[in-house]
């Protein structure tokens, strides 16, 4: 009989322990999603009528943008020069280069996995706005130092081009290495 007592105890301890971790599991779910909200609600903040919005190219940028794609705008600004045009050449999380305020803003949060978050975004960027004026981003999200951070952008305004932040710099890396590759002579 103690066997059997020994084995129900553990059995008992394990379901509880289970559904423990299942309920902090739960919690931290619902709070990450919270936190990728108000991370982003703080970032538009910046974009409220008479904001500055937020500098790519700046001190301040590591508080909103992951530092990979952070890297990738440092380098294709590098590599373009003073000459040419980086693949960035706009606000990305406004996609806009002007603005008076945000309106309307909707944020939707979904969370893929502890490890990254998928949040379509849509606003107005002017008060005084016709049906084909609101601004659609999808922004994936990643932790850093304990902190969501903006890994991409994708802007889906005009679903003729969609324009997705990593792969424009990517490309126009790309373009310019190739560029600068010595041509071989046959």
């Amino acid at each position: 009989m103690r066997v059997v007592e020994k084995m129900v105890s553990r059995m008992a301890r394990t379901i509880l322990y289970f559904v423990a971790f299942m309920l902090v599991a739960g919690f931290a779910k619902a709070q990450d999603a919270q936190q990728a909200n108000s991370f982003l609600e703080s970032v538009y903040k910046h974009y409220e009528k008479g904001g500055k919005g937020i500098d790519f190219t700046g001190p301040g940028a590591g508080a909103y943008y992951h530092s990979s794609l952070l890297a990738l705008i440092r380098e294709d600004i590098k590599a373009n020069g003073p000459e040419n045009v980086p693949a960035i050449d706009s606000d990305p999380i406004c996609g806009c280069q002007d603005w008076d305020g945000i309106w309307d803003l909707k944020i939707d949060v979904k969370i893929d996995n502890p490890q990254r978050a998928t949040v379509r975004v849509s606003f107005f960027v002017f008060q005084r706005r016709g049906k084909d004026d609101l601004n659609k981003l999808v922004i994936t999200l990643v932790p850093e130092h304990g902190q969501w951070r903006i890994y991409d952008i994708l802007d889906e305004s005009n679903p003729k081009m969609n324009w997705d932040a990593r792969k424009a710099l990517a490309d126009d890396l790309q373009t310019i290495r190739q560029n600068k590759a010595p041509q071989s002579s046959h």
